[in-house]
């Protein structure tokens, strides 16, 4: 091992507290823009990994983490951060109108400008540099003479030669400057919008393809007050709940997030509304999890016994897998096609051997069991494939053994075969359980969670499950969204899943040391 070491080149000390000053100035950096802008929870986040990465470079105790720093610094941020940031979330007001912070808010507001009464409008025409880096205006108003603007100076102090006008009155030429044509401008008329053109405060701005005018800033913050003074009206807003609100009740469409506390959970848990057909939504949503694992599991479990022993098996192993390659998406859709009254096959063979066909999407029994089966078919293919291979680990002596005693092939199945293969797969089972209890795209892609029910406060679908029916309530119910609501209801899903899985775990107890 010594010789070994003495082949791979050892960075010297001072490179590596190079790399590290490096690493802390840019770390530093970006967290003191998140913290101008407000950003907060993002920069706790990324201050706490810059403080665990320093640590394990600077202390020599550490030295044998340094290897999985960089795996552990990305599984606390696209891991636990999300977590915590939901948590943060749904103790805010944030939604439509509160989707940045305060700061960001101000800013935003005090970019706002307005044409003050008597100001003065122009047509322009744009100019570049030759070198492309900066941007001039030729400004013709109503009254008087045009000129030429430049950003960051007046309009007396530009000294640059300025041929010829044409038959529009702009300049055939401009030294050092091209004429852009309308073709180059339009890409560009958001960046030329966001220039002031002339020396502050006189400065003038575009406004459309055609019109540049001497706007004015019509927000300013002020800190002493704490509020947003209207420089065309004299209006002052103070913030209110998220919202700089003026004395008459009337509020700037730019919110920003404030804390609100358990506001979210008390509108959810305090309404009746919400809470009557939660109970019935919650037992179909165990039920389906339930329902989706143990036929899927029991599905996978006949094909492997069925077709693992014939002839050309891997023709019928390819064929069995099918459904597992092919984007949910589209299975879902194909499985709607096929079921439809009215476009599709199913309903024409069933009415014509039964002579009726079940009402797929709006019966709540027959919705919900279209529901389950394509679920099971989307979920078989991987329980075959993992009975199949957990089935070739049990080791043959045992059935051979079980042969010699008499036992039937029901008694080997029974006494042998599922408890070895329940305990081999019952990790696998609960990881299905939880990932079905929250499977949104099977219940909103097949019927949008339909058919609805009746009598409730806010459309509710008898297929929807806890996660579809938070989709529905925070972005579809109203026109406005609110994600610090669907913060709060992922959160207690998040602890009612964590609750299930936990018993569960306790229950089979797959986790227990081997004595």
């Amino acid at each position: 091992m010594n010789r070994i070491s003495t082949f791979i080149p050892r960075t010297p000390y001072y490179f590596q507290l190079a790399l590290l000053a490096l690493f802390l100035f840019g770390a530093l950096s970006v967290i003191g823009a998140m913290l101008s802008d407000g950003l907060y929870p993002l920069a706790s986040a990324l201050s706490a990994i810059t403080v665990f990465l320093t640590l394990i470079f600077i202390r020599r105790r550490f030295t044998p983490l340094r290897w999985l720093s960089i795996g552990i610094a990305l599984a606390l941020l696209f891991t636990l951060y999300p977590l915590l940031y939901t948590v943060y979330l749904s103790v805010t007001n944030m939604g439509s109108g509160h989707l940045m912070t305060k700061q960001q808010s101000i800013s935003r507001l005090e970019a706002q400008t307005y044409l003050a009464e008597g100001g003065q409008s122009y047509q322009w025409a744009a100019f570049r540099s030759n070198e492309g880096a900066s941007y001039a205006l030729w400004l013709t108003p109503t009254e008087g003479d045009s000129f030429l603007a430049l950003p960051g100076q007046s309009a007396e102090s530009v000294s640059v030669e300025i041929g010829e006008l044409d038959e529009g009155g702009i300049p055939v030429s401009i030294a050092g400057y091209e004429r852009m044509p309308m073709n180059q401008v339009v890409p560009l008329i958001t960046q030329l919008s966001a220039l002031d053109f002339g020396e502050p405060p006189n400065t003038v701005r575009i406004r459309s393809l055609r019109e540049a005018a001497a706007l004015q800033p019509k927000y300013q913050y002020d800190a002493d007050l704490d509020a947003i003074i209207d420089q065309e009206t004299g209006e002052v807003y103070r913030p209110v709940e998220g919202t700089f609100t003026s004395e008459e009740g009337v509020g700037l469409p730019i919110g920003f997030i404030e804390y609100v506390g358990l506001r979210q959970f008390e509108g959810f848990l305090g309404n009746a509304g919400f809470r009557d057909p939660l109970a019935s939504m919650l037992i179909w949503n165990i039920n389906f999890a339930l329902a989706s694992v143990f036929f899927s599991f029991v599905v996978g479990l006949i094909v492997t016994l069925l077709f693992e022993n014939l002839p050309g098996k891997n023709i019928i192993r390819a064929l069995l897998i099918i459904p597992w390659p092919i984007p949910v998406l589209i299975s879902i859709l194909i499985w709607r096609s096929m079921l439809n009254p009215d476009l599709g096959f199913v309903a024409p063979v069933l009415e014509s051997i039964f002579g009726s066909s079940p009402a797929w999407f709006q019966d709540p029994f027959w919705t919900r069991f279209a529901v389950i089966m394509v679920n099971v078919w989307l979920s078989y293919p991987y329980f075959y494939v993992i009975s199949a291979g957990a089935i070739r680990s049990i080791p043959s002596e045992i059935y051979d053994a079980a042969i010699v005693d008499g036992a039937s092939g029901w008694s080997k199945l029974y006494h042998i075969t599922l408890p070895l293969l329940l305990r081999i797969l019952m990790p696998l089972l609960i990881a299905s359980f939880t990932f079905n209890f929250n499977n949104f795209n099977v219940i909103y892609l097949f019927n949008f969670g339909n058919p609805p029910m009746a009598n409730t406060i806010v459309p509710m679908g008898h297929t929807d499950i806890l996660i579809s029916f938070v989709y529905r309530l925070a972005f579809i119910t109203s026109n406005v969204t609110n994600y610090g609501l669907a913060a709060a209801i992922t959160v207690m899903l998040f602890l009612l899943v964590s609750a299930m899985v936990i018993l569960q775990m306790r229950f089979t107890k797959i986790f227990k040391e081997v004595e």
